[in-house]
């Protein structure tokens, strides 16, 4: 993964890379209510919503650096009965916030597909 963001200071450099944002950001789906990545719907499900999990692979959170923008986009799961715009208009704030908080950085674009519905 490529870096994001460099940070040079007096003691040395700091890099910020891909796969830190990334990890910023399967925590902050975890405190959501309702929202899931596929490997935490995995985690959590039995039987057939196990099997929709196991649909797809990977963490669900894929971080690029396009011509100076910042973007981030999820492919998570729903839980059933959840207001879904609600969730993922919540999350993407949250996300910018964390990111910004944590990192120093800002996004430019965050993009949200429900990939399933998990019990």
């Amino acid at each position: 993964m490529a870096e994001l963001k460099r940070i040079s200071g007096t003691l040395g450099e700091i890099f910020i890379s891909e796969k830190a944002i990334a990890q910023i950001c399967a925590k902050v789906i975890s405190e959501q209510e309702g929202l899931r990545t596929p490997k935490q719907a995995r985690e959590g499900t039995k039987g057939l919503w196990n099997t929709l999990a196991n649909a797809v692979k990977g963490n669900g959170v894929e971080v690029t650096k396009e011509k100076n923008k910042f973007v981030i986009k999820l492919s998570l799961f729903a839980k059933y009965g959840v207001q879904i715009n609600d969730a993922a208009q919540k999350a993407i704030r949250e996300i910018k916030d964390r990111v910004k908080e944590l990192a120093a950085l800002e996004v430019d674009e965050v993009s949200v597909e429900i990939s399933g519905i998990v019990k």
